[in-house]
């Protein structure tokens, strides 16, 4: 009678030990997806590139909330596969929520994207990366650059990317951020110039376009008239208040 007893009470307790474990996995996973949210996903060392994850007969989109708020990117999939499948890799695995646009030129450029900014340490924004890195995706025949650009980015080390048609900058577009020829990463900036502002020309021929602002130009223009301060180092102009991204999700239609 007694081992029988124990026998049910330790059903009991196997039972309420894998509702339990069911419950704790739920949190993190089926509930997201029931409500539409992104999964935790845990990653931590982000050394590797990501193997291919994006959908070439799907349009990807890119929902930026920022304290200020929000932006919507249309990602140019067919243009930048290798950027935007980074990029998709990134914003699924929670790379950027919380972090701080770090650089702002008024009316021409906000940049983001480096996890430096998660900590206290001013002096290291700017400087954070992935531990890979993405190449160039630019044809320069579909960008129509000159001889003399061509000549003059081939002394530099740059090179075309044959086979895709390149987008060309132009304001609201959505950039990866780079340090040299092929050194794409996590960082990348928005411009927010105007229409016809001959500092683009310079870039073009030099950066990836991964996608476009739909939604949210507004937003962008109250973050361009936000004053600005030099950086320590003297790199670039910090905005004097936190622009900072809460969430980057990707969604597909």
């Amino acid at each position: 009678m007694f081992k029988k007893e124990n026998e049910i009470w330790l059903y009991l307790i196997g039972c309420l030990i894998f509702f339990g474990v069911l419950i704790y996995i739920s949190r993190d996973l089926l509930i997201p997806i029931i409500y539409n949210q992104k999964p935790i996903i845990v990653e931590t060392d982000f050394q590797n590139a990501p193997e291919k994850i994006i959908d070439n007969t799907l349009d990807y989109y890119a929902r930026l909330e920022t304290n200020y708020g929000t932006i919507l990117f249309n990602l140019f999939e067919d243009n930048t596969p290798n950027n935007v499948n980074n990029f998709v890799y990134l914003s699924n695995n929670n790379y950027y929520d919380n972090t701080k646009f770090h650089r702002l030129i008024s009316n021409f450029l906000i940049q983001g994207g480096d996890r430096n900014t998660l900590n206290d340490d001013l002096t290291d924004d700017g400087k954070g990366r992935t531990g890979y890195l993405i190449k160039d995706e630019i044809n320069w025949d579909s960008l129509d650059l000159s001889i003399e650009k061509r000549n003059s980015l081939t002394s530099l080390g740059y090179s075309s990317t044959p086979n895709l048609e390149s987008k060309p900058l132009k304001r609201f577009s959505l950039v990866m951020a780079s340090s040299g020829p092929d050194t794409n990463s996590s960082q990348f900036f928005i411009v927010i110039s105007a229409v016809d502002d001959s500092r683009l020309d310079e870039l073009n021929g030099k950066f990836s376009v991964i996608g476009e602002v739909i939604s949210g130009g507004d937003i962008l223009e109250e973050i361009s008239d936000i004053p600005t301060i030099s950086d320590a180092t003297g790199n670039f102009p910090r905005p004097t208040q936190d622009i900072v991204i809460e969430d980057l999700e990707i969604y597909t239609r």
